[in-house]
């Protein structure tokens, strides 16, 4: 199974850490790691990459931060995600955007890196109810109360 990890712009080095503690042979890891101090041992690692959809696309399960941007453009593309909490971050704001992925069942969400190991068992049983994005059409409203545009 081909397993990509992004953590974004954040340091996550527990979750690289559990990876190497949880890795089998048939798990093939390609983690981004952006600035952390721990090398992961398992797999192909890198800070950052400008051609991040490719490692999406090429991935047959995705571990990624609670960021919005990441985990939306997940969902919307339909990719097996595990969300997970960086539990290495001091604040908690993460927590809301699990409970929406949790509770509406579009991905596994992980908030205990103890669990990662079977959620990635659980990878092919899991299934995700599909994510439909809402189009936002109010920019030029916005625009015109703050009055950019006439």
């Amino acid at each position: 199974m081909n397993i990509f990890v992004t953590v974004g712009h954040t340091r996550f080095d527990s979750l690289f850490k559990q990876i190497d503690e949880i890795s089998r042979t048939e798990w093939h890891f390609v983690s981004q790691m952006s600035d952390g101090s721990y090398i992961p041992k398992t797999g192909e690692h890198f800070s950052y990459s400008s051609n991040i959809q490719t490692h999406y696309e090429n991935a047959d399960v995705v571990i990624t931060h609670a960021g919005a941007g990441s985990v939306f453009t997940l969902l919307e593309m339909g990719k097996p995600t595990i969300v997970i909490a960086n539990i290495d971050r001091v604040d908690t704001h993460q927590e809301d955007l699990l409970r929406f992925v949790e509770t509406s069942e579009f991905a596994q969400v992980c908030r205990n890196l103890s669990t990662l190991e079977a959620l990635l068992n659980n990878v092919s049983k899991f299934e995700a109810k599909p994510y439909c994005s809402e189009p936002f059409f109010a920019a030029n409203e916005i625009a015109e109360r703050l009055k950019l545009i006439d």
